[in-house]
């Protein structure tokens, strides 16, 4: 029998501690602390009740388990107060990629092809790029193309019908040291493809919006980043952490991916050439994305805020999002919001309305803006640009999502920060914007002793948020996208 997995929420809030909750659901609830199989007390009927209980946030609190369908009926008639919901999962924030939707193995077996190789260099030095992906097309509008990543010597080898003598487009995207660029009708014959290399003092997005950053800004601070992980980079130092996936080592919160060290670098990073918006913040890591997952757990977000809040996070950055709305990390943003932490969410990268958990009514939510010509020539960071442009030719990213509830809005085309194994990479998205803003708060929290001393309640929470909102810098763009401005 299949098991479908979900959360055991108390009829109120995160967990027995409000009120109104029953005091059987405290009883169920505690019991259910230990993992491993359970026996609902009902006489059993022709289908087993397959219950298990794989993890738990406080004894009386959210619990995550596997059960049958059976076992679920049952369980809602035992414990008619008791919320069952679905686990559901979150992605990374980064700005979509064009998708490829006939390759040449899909092409009828008639169709003679040939086999290409290309090479991505620095167009600076002739370096080999590896870890590339190149995306190319031989028509757009089909959808017909193909794709790979380039190897240790630059090269990777896409086939295309004989017939193909010019690639509408040929997008690049280096993992780390070179910028991304878009090739508009490229002979397949040119072979080499050149791309900027990355200069840490060059003045992208990020740089621009906060130009007087100082070592110590963000000093007393302290930033969770709830991510893929963190690091290691010497750009970055982490005090501290947790892995909240269900069934990996809870010390782990090592990147497993690449996305939070860059979202943590440009909160906090501080190194030779590179300085985050608040460098001096103490940066403690919460990896929520599971080994070589794309998803992260509903349950798991939830566990991270728990435990960054116990460990005195004054905020927390959520660059991910894209989820259906969800009790079990709605519960989460409501009780860390009750003591006084505060959750600055990307609003996701669709370019439509604001995103789950971004428009929950007590997030910070955070769309992506930039300033024209932030890049270095060639860039595809050109293509995200939208009118009207406001001031200082700033715009909101076309990639952006967008809505009444947008807070503020924060640097996210174009973003150079950290990547594991000392490198470092350009990223795009609501997942960039939203770090840089939770940087900028953080300064501007760490400034303003009187609200960071204050008790951690709901009243500081909203202090917090005050101040985020009136310190904003109107950029003259439309209200619905920037909301109350680019953050400072």
């Amino acid at each position: 029998m299949s098991l479908s997995r979900f959360v055991l929420l108390p009829t109120r809030g995160f967990t027995t501690d409000e009120p109104h909750n029953a005091a059987a659901i405290e009883t169920f609830l505690t019991t259910m602390a230990e993992h491993g199989p359970r026996h609902l007390p009902a006489p059993p009927p022709p289908l087993a009740a397959r219950f298990n209980v794989l993890d738990s946030i406080h004894s009386n609190g959210a619990k995550l388990v596997a059960m049958s369908d059976v076992a679920l009926m049952r369980l809602k008639r035992e414990q008619p107060g008791l919320r069952v919901v679905p686990e559901v999962f979150y992605r990374p924030a980064r700005a979509p990629r064009p998708r490829i939707i006939e390759s040449a193995q899909m092409f009828t077996s008639r169709t003679v092809l040939a086999r290409h190789t290309l090479k991505v260099v620095l167009k600076e030095t002739g370096q080999a790029l590896r870890d590339v992906d190149v995306i190319a097309f031989s028509d757009v509008a089909a959808g017909k193309g193909a794709q790979g990543s380039t190897n240790a010597r630059g090269q990777v080898n896409l086939e295309f019908p004989r017939s193909v003598k010019v690639l509408q487009r040929v997008y690049v995207y280096p993992a780390h040291s070179g910028w991304p660029v878009l090739l508009h009708n490229w002979p397949l014959r040119a072979g080499t493809i050149e791309v900027p290399a990355i200069a840490l003092d060059f003045v992208d997005s990020r740089a621009k919006a906060y130009p007087k950053r100082r070592a110590g800004d963000g000093q007393g601070v302290t930033v969770g980043v709830i991510d893929t992980g963190v690091g290691p980079h010497a750009a970055l130092t982490v005090a501290g952490g947790m892995n909240a996936v269900t069934g990996e080592d809870p010390a782990d919160w090592s990147d497993s991916h690449m996305h939070g060290t860059h979202v943590a670098g440009i909160i906090a990073g501080q190194g030779e050439g590179f300085l985050g918006v608040s460098p001096a913040v103490t940066l403690r890591a919460y990896r929520v994305f599971g080994k070589n997952a794309e998803g992260a757990s509903s349950f798991a977000i939830a566990k991270a805020i728990d435990r960054a809040v116990a460990d005195g996070c004054d905020l927390l950055n959520l660059s991910l999002g894209g989820g259906p709305d969800d009790p079990t990390t709605s519960d989460a943003i409501k009780a860390a919001r009750a003591k006084g932490v505060v959750c600055v969410i990307a609003s996701g990268n669709e370019g439509g309305p604001v995103a789950w958990p971004a428009r929950h009514p007590l997030a910070v939510s955070i769309s992506a803006m930039g300033f024209k010509g932030a890049w270095p020539d060639g860039a595809m960071q050109a293509q995200t640009v939208t009118e009207p442009l406001g001031k200082e030719h700033s715009f909101i990213a076309d990639f952006s999502n967008t809505g009444p509830e947008i807070d503020l809005t924060g640097p996210g085309v174009g973003i150079v920060s950290c990547i594991p194994q000392e490198r470092f990479g350009v990223m795009d998205g609501t997942s960039m914007a939203c770090p840089a803003v939770t940087g900028a708060l953080a300064r501007r929290l760490a400034a303003d002793a009187a609200t960071l001393a204050m008790p951690r309640d709901g009243d500081r929470a909203d202090a917090i948020v005050r101040l985020a909102l009136a310190a904003a810098r109107d950029l003259g763009l439309p209200p619905l996208a920037q909301g109350a401005g680019l953050a400072q």
